[in-house]
């Protein structure tokens, strides 16, 4: 338990040089203290925030999966025209959203393992991230779609089609149904 906090911190700190599309990515030095940090990178794509956060969870050191499992709790209650998550997700939030799962702070990581409806054919991954000032009117929460692969999820199969990232209407207008107002179902008290 104590070696999955300590890793849990290293993750958060290791999340928090990961820059947000249209954000400066860390400068990066030579790794002596004595050196002048280099200039800030250019701000990164959605595509390449992207393809950081996928790395990210699925590194091998503490993949998501090894994350806390969170209860699916009101889930039963989604209307079936607005199950995007399947009929049997699987969800996993990082040590930041559980030290203060009533009100998940900056940083917090919600993962969705979303299954067809056979209940065992992962079809995607869905991703809450919250990072401060990235949509203060929706309580700053990034969203994410993965194809099972790790490739971003885009609108459609047009070349030239839009990733499903940032501020994703479907996404924000289902999860505002949560108890709250934090757009997160998980933490809702049982009816």
């Amino acid at each position: 338990m104590r070696k999955q906090i300590l890793i849990g911190a290293i993750a958060v700190a290791c999340l928090s040089v990961i820059a947000l599309p249209g954000q400066f990515a860390a400068g990066q030095g030579s790794g002596s203290s004595r050196s002048t940090p280099s200039r800030p990178a250019r701000p990164q794509t959605t595509e390449e925030f992207a393809d950081t956060l996928w790395r990210f969870i699925v590194r091998r050191q503490f993949p998501y999966t090894k994350w806390v499992a969170v209860p699916v709790k009101k889930f039963d209650q989604v209307p079936e025209n607005d199950k995007a998550h399947g009929s049997n997700p699987m969800i996993y939030a990082n040590l930041t959203a559980m030290l203060n799962p009533s009100s998940p702070p900056f940083g917090s990581i919600f993962v969705v393992d979303d299954y067809a409806d056979d209940g065992k054919t992962r079809s995607s991954v869905s991703i809450m991230y919250r990072a401060k000032g990235t949509d203060p009117e929706h309580n700053d929460w990034y969203w994410l779609r993965y194809l099972p692969n790790g490739s971003i999820a885009r609108t459609d199969s047009a070349p030239g089609a839009k990733p499903i990232a940032g501020k994703v209407k479907s996404c924000i207008e289902c999860h505002e149904k949560a108890g709250g107002k934090d757009l997160v179902f998980s933490n809702d008290q049982a009816e």
